[in-house]
């Protein structure tokens, strides 16, 4: 029941990140303090690794880049976590094949993405960059379907 109990907690949270503990416990029929013991255990076990507002970018003027970068394996570790410093980038994952390094970057204009490429094509680490303006956000930060 644990794990059941679990995923419709993170799932009530995802619909509301702001529901309290009584709220989301009456969404997943639980009681309050069964519903409250299963948080602090999901954030101890760092399933839950904090609470944070869902943004629209767009509306907020900022244009979104997708950037795929070649990267030597030996230093994959190194690249994606001076990426992850970076407050620009707001994923960044390691992949195979070609382009070892995908992220996707959120910049306030040509100017702030142009200054990030610049550092990325210096970088010693990096072979190649490739990079995509999004020309429209059609959905972006959904949760999936967690619910059983």
């Amino acid at each position: 029941m644990t794990e059941s109990l679990d995923r419709q907690v993170v799932a009530a949270l995802f619909r509301d990140g702001r529901a309290d503990v009584p709220s989301v416990a009456e969404a997943t029929d639980a009681v309050a303090t069964t519903v409250q013991k299963r948080l602090r255990a999901l954030e101890d076990d760092g399933v839950i690794t904090g609470y944070t507002a869902r943004v629209d970018y767009d509306r907020l003027g900022y244009r979104t880049a997708i950037i795929r970068l070649a990267v030597d394996l030996d230093a994959i570790d190194d690249v994606t976590a001076r990426l992850r410093e970076r407050p620009e980038f707001v994923t960044v994952y390691q992949m195979s094949g070609p382009s070892t390094v995908f992220a996707v970057g959120k910049f306030e204009d040509d100017a702030a993405l142009a200054a990030q490429l610049h550092d990325l094509h210096d970088d010693p680490d990096v072979r190649t960059v490739d990079t995509s303006s999004v020309r429209s956000v059609v959905r972006e930060g959904d949760p999936p379907a967690l619910e059983d």
